[in-house]
């Protein structure tokens, strides 16, 4: 894809390029430690351990002066990671034509979603560039933390969850009650029926390991349309337990049960870490105040940017 009036053309990075592509990725990294990282890297994606097929690189005169990664994600999602641009020169032309040609790859793929997530090592410009490519921000996520052996109290005279694990004698009533739980959600609203139960359900099992024991649906006693549905998972790199999923029925909810579901997953993960982890859109004000009014705290804050392509 070249650029009309200003040079660059903007490509998917031949093998050998990579080299120069990943030295633009990390051109913020101390320069001395920016020849490991480049090594490391490029022996991993040689063993399949990453993936940078994903690279995308802006030339000028014959040299990499930009650079872009996205990578794949179950359930026809992809990720996309800020551009980095080593030059003055049309610097902000560069970086959006970087994004554009990703993600007009990326739907000419099948993909139905790009993402973007911005912590505080982002690129200065990454918003802005996201934006104007055509990922424009649309709500922050809040990561919240809290101890397993702090019980969580709850509502006393609460009707009783009834809960089983997923599996085949339960995956028609785990998918009905899911996708329930997803009318009128406060959370990320612009991802509703952009994919199929199919595709969700794929980006959850991809996202951590996967136990279907750990996977629950549960139905209070005696009322069939109030349910809930409950996904944990470990997490790879830390001693916890992320609730990856915390959904309830609209029969369910402002009674109380949100604090019990919590209760209960803070209970099944004690055993087996000493943390529970979760993010919540900040637009979601109900289940932040919940989730902080349980002792759960902030440990981090993503700035979330998306493309849909319907």
């Amino acid at each position: 894809m070249a650029i009309a009036g200003w040079g660059p053309e903007v490509v998917p990075c031949p093998p050998g390029e990579r080299a120069a592509a990943l030295a633009v990725l990390y051109r913020r990294v101390p320069e001395s430690l920016r020849p490991r990282l480049i090594v490391d890297d490029l022996g991993e994606a040689d063993r399949g351990l990453i993936d940078l097929s994903g690279l995308w690189v802006a030339r000028r005169r014959g040299r990499v002066i930009g650079a872009l990664l996205t990578q794949p994600l179950a359930g026809r999602a992809a990720a996309v990671w800020a551009p980095e641009v080593d030059t003055v020169f049309a610097r902000d032309a560069t970086a959006v034509a970087l994004v554009r040609a990703a993600l007009d790859n990326l739907k000419a793929r099948g993909f139905l979603l790009a993402q973007a997530l911005l912590d505080e090592s982002a690129p200065r410009q990454g918003a802005a560039d996201l934006t104007a490519g055509g990922m424009p921000h649309v709500t922050d996520l809040v990561y919240l933390e809290g101890d397993t052996r702090r019980e969580i109290p709850v509502r006393p005279g609460l009707p009783p969850i009834d809960w089983r694990s997923f599996g085949p004698d339960t995956e028609a009533d785990f998918r009905a009650v899911l996708q329930a739980t997803y009318t009128d959600s406060l959370d990320m609203p612009e991802l509703e029926g952009l994919r199929s139960l199919d595709d969700v359900l794929a980006s959850h099992r991809a996202g951590g390991r996967f136990v279907a024991e750990r996977w629950r649906v549960g139905h209070v006693r005696g009322e069939p349309e109030a349910a809930a549905v409950l996904l944990l998972s470990g997490v790879l790199d830390r001693d916890a337990w992320e609730v990856a999923y915390l959904g309830l029925t609209p029969a369910a909810r402002g009674r109380g049960l949100g604090r019990a579901v919590l209760a209960y997953a803070v209970e099944a993960a004690r055993p087996h870490a000493a943390r529970i982890e979760l993010a919540v859109d900040l637009r979601n004000r109900p289940a932040h105040s919940l989730y902080c009014n349980c002792g759960l705290r902030p440990f981090d804050r993503r700035a979330v940017h998306l493309a849909s392509f319907r």
